[in-house]
């Protein structure tokens, strides 16, 4: 008798033979199911190294970043390469790496990079705002508008890419062109300092005082601590005839400079709107002490010499004269003013020769021109005062004075 025949055919039995010949078919399918992965097992452990990945050069990007912000470029970039070695499809990588290049002398390089970030992500703003200053850096102004244009398009609310696009429109002399995007973008921008003061500049280049004046007014009353806004705005005040705004300004930015009572533009500021203001021997004063405690000033002395002329005070006149004959030899003023004291003190010979000098190096400037002319008619040299007085009717033919003078040496000379 067999074993199975010896064996009591119980429904436990039959139940348990079932369950083995179950689990060993199973396994036949289960062992001829691994053979391979399938397709779809493929791509998905793919996207999983892929996530993997991205999360692992995060954290090399991240120590790239805080090298690069304290300035340390060679330890960033190999950080930076490090990350994109392990995943280069994240665009703020590209754009990091783009201002690493910008910050070495690399614009070649950094262009590339922007522009790859650019293709992995194209509404990233920093990417075309980054791009644009490599552009400008290489000599390429209207792709640098366009890029910060770009920038504003997918970064509507920050300022800074509209600020750019404007300045480097002016640097361009496309005066009209600016003024045209920063209008259509003026509401979006209404309270912003920045943008206000870039309208003043635009205003002043054109010279529409007042409405520089306004603005730079507003954009002063966003942010008062900015000395370059507060310089601007005294500049327009004095320009369209603000004297005692621009002298409250001028206060203010004295307050905001380490050292503004002795800063030489400030102090200039002040001279020049005391001047305009008519207080004349205030101006002097605030002057005088510019050129004491600057030297070398060139400009500074020739405002000083010429309000000493206006209060007769000769001088001082005939000292930024001789100071100005040192510093700047090659400009008129000088010999202009050493012409001005010596014609007050009677010296006519001294002052032809002087006028005659400041002409020769300034033949499109009036002011010698109608002293030469005067000084020859002292001396009675007619003649020489008439051709000197005629140059001058030429550039300005609807000037009623000088064909006044030309008429009367003209008339001298037929007596």
């Amino acid at each position: 008798m067999t074993y199975e025949e010896n064996t009591v055919r119980t429904p436990a039995n039959v139940l348990v033979r079932c369950s083995l010949l179950f689990a060993i078919g199973t396994g036949v399918v289960l062992a001829s199911g691994c053979t391979g992965p399938t397709k779809r097992g493929i791509e998905q452990r793919a996207i999983a190294q892929k996530k993997f990945d991205a999360v692992r050069s995060r954290v090399d990007f991240d120590q790239a970043n805080q090298a690069f912000e304290s300035g340390n470029f060679i330890e960033a970039k190999g950080h930076l390469e490090a990350a994109i070695d392990k995943f280069d499809g994240e665009s703020s990588y590209w754009v990091l790496l783009g201002r690493l290049y910008l910050e070495t002398g690399g614009l070649q390089d950094a262009l590339q990079s922007f522009r790859k970030a650019v293709e992995i992500e194209r509404d990233n703003p920093d990417a075309h705002y980054f791009n644009a200053i490599a552009l400008e850096r290489v000599e390429r102004p209207l792709e640098a508008v366009e890029s910060y244009l770009t920038a504003l398009e997918y970064a509507p609310s920050n300022s800074k890419m509209l600020v750019a696009a404007v300045d480097v429109m002016i640097g361009a002399d496309m005066l009209s062109e600016a003024d045209r995007i920063l209008q259509e973008h003026r509401t979006e921008f209404e309270d912003d300092a920045a943008v206000l003061h870039l309208s003043g500049r635009l205003a002043m280049m054109e010279e529409r005082w007042n409405q520089a004046a306004d603005e730079l007014e507003k954009s002063v009353l966003l942010d008062d601590s900015d000395r370059w806004t507060l310089e601007d705005l005294a500049r327009a005040q004095l320009a369209a005839g603000r004297t005692q705004a621009c002298l409250s300004t001028i206060t203010r930015l004295e307050d905001t400079v380490e050292d503004g009572d002795r800063n030489a533009e400030i102090l200039r500021l002040r001279g020049r709107c005391l001047a305009d203001g008519n207080r004349i021997r205030e101006a002097r004063t605030t002057l005088r002490d510019l050129v004491n405690l600057h030297p070398d000033d060139v400009q500074g002395w020739i405002d000083f010499g010429l309000v000493c002329m206006a209060v007769e005070d000769y001088r001082h006149v005939l000292r930024s004269g001789q100071r100005l004959a040192v510093l700047a030899p090659n400009r008129f003023e000088g010999y202009f003013l050493l012409g001005q004291a010596a014609l007050r003190n009677h010296d006519l010979d001294s002052a032809v020769k002087l006028f005659a000098r400041s002409c020769e190096l300034a033949p499109e400037r009036d002011e010698p021109q109608l002293a030469l002319g005067m000084t020859h008619e002292l001396r009675g040299e007619y003649g020489q005062a008439y051709r000197a007085y005629a140059a001058l009717a030429k550039r300005r033919p609807d000037d009623a004075g000088v064909h006044g003078l030309l008429t009367g040496v003209g008339d001298a000379l037929d007596d």
